[in-house]
């Protein structure tokens, strides 16, 4: 045992002696000490930034509450003038000159909406075609309803009787505007198609578990056909402010599939004059798919604008309507079931849809003997005639149509 202790407690003394040398060595040299000391004292410092950090992110995420809003968005520049009006100039003094009047600048600022403080910024990335805006505005609370009470304030009372009509062209958003809202009974069509259509848009807004339940794509497309001047287009404004809808317009078929995509469900997608910008978008009349260039205008092959409509990439709740003069210039897997829902021709107007329209312009009924005519026609005689010149003038054939 006491041998044993004496080389248990030499063995002891001689793991001490290497720690004396070691520590004795790291002494000595400055630069290691140095080099340890500076390593010790950021790993420290990192630390002791790090928990403020995380505790600020996850307070930040308790406490605040915020919204993003795009330039490609309709809220965009409601809320941008709105923030410029609630903003505290003392912490926010960056300023842009947008539609000939200072606005909001970029950068970041505080403002104060219903007693809530809250924090902005504005951003622009330059990466795509277009500049491409964001607004990011942070509040201090956790009530969602006082953001949406932020955002209905933002949208003015002028704005609140209009829709939004949204622009895509090849390279995608390409600007927007405000339309007054139209009311069907303003649209000189036969009431039947209106009626129709009303009915069609009601059931498939309340249609997605119905859709569902038989794994059926929940989307509707519509086409509208008929000769110029019918009203078409009018038919459309007047659908979309009835059911509160916003317009995405498609001025090009290149990448229809991509704006597709951006739609919300509160938006109705328009392609007017499909025939005019697709080059009619037809397969040659032998049936042969032919080369590319044959088939399809550049750039956009027809299979892609046909599984845009209906294929892998068609979002849920998707709703377009097409116009078309010329039907038959399409090509037939446009208009097939399954791709395009209804296809409602619109003509000139039926002699009680005529008489509808006199008594609107001139408010006494009228309208005898009746050749049939589009609205345009009409109401360009009711604009400048007298009842009694107009009355006369509807008895005669109308000048051929192009």
């Amino acid at each position: 045992m006491i041998a044993a202790a004496r080389v248990g407690g030499g063995g002891k003394r001689f793991h001490m002696s290497i720690l004396d040398a070691l520590y004795a060595a790291f002494a000595s040299n400055q630069l290691l000490v140095g080099g340890v000391g500076t390593l010790v004292f950021g790993s420290a410092m990192y630390v002791l930034r790090a928990v403020p950090e995380s505790i600020g992110d996850v307070l930040g995420k308790t406490l605040w509450t915020t919204v993003f809003v795009e330039s490609l968005s309709n809220e965009y520049r409601d809320v941008d003038a709105f923030i410029e009006r609630h903003r505290l100039n003392f912490f926010s003094r960056s300023l842009e000159i947008k539609d000939g009047s200072l606005k909001t600048g970029f950068g970041g600022g505080w403002g104060r909406y219903a007693g809530v403080l809250f924090k902005y910024s504005k951003t622009k990335s330059t990466q795509q075609v277009a500049p491409f805006e964001t607004i990011t505005v942070s509040f201090l609370t956790r009530d969602r309803k006082l953001v949406e009470r932020f955002m209905q304030d933002c949208r003015p009372e002028e704005h609140k009787n209009a829709i939004y009509v949204s622009m895509y062209a090849a390279g995608g958003f390409s600007g927007g505007l405000r339309r007054r809202k139209r009311g069907l009974d303003t649209v000189f069509v036969d009431e039947a198609i209106k009626e129709r259509l009303v009915r069609r848009l009601n059931w498939f807004l309340g249609a997605e578990e119905w859709h569902s339940t038989r794994g059926v794509p929940w989307k509707l497309g519509m086409i509208l056909h008929g000769p110029p001047g019918t009203g078409k287009t009018s038919l459309i404004h007047a659908l979309a402010s009835e059911f509160g809808f916003d317009i995405k317009y498609i001025k090009s078929l290149h990448g229809l599939g991509t704006a597709f995509l951006s739609g919300a469900r509160n938006d109705l997608f328009v392609i007017e004059d499909i025939d005019t910008i697709a080059n009619g978008l037809r397969r040659d009349a032998t049936g042969d798919k032919g080369s590319s260039e044959d088939r399809n205008f550049p750039g956009a092959p027809l299979h892609e604008i046909l599984n845009a409509m209906d294929g892998m990439q068609t979002p849920d709740g998707l709703k377009f309507i097409v116009t078309t003069n010329h039907i038959d210039r399409l090509d037939p897997a446009i208009i097939r079931p399954g791709r395009i829902d209804d296809v409602i021709e619109i003509g000139p107007l039926s002699h009680e849809s005529a008489r509808r329209m006199f008594r609107a312009f001139y408010g006494h009924d009228g309208v005898g003997a009746y050749a049939p005519r589009t609205g345009a026609e009409l109401q360009l005689m009711f604009s400048t005639m007298t009842a009694q010149e107009a009355e006369a003038a509807l008895v005669q054939e109308p000048a051929a149509r192009v």
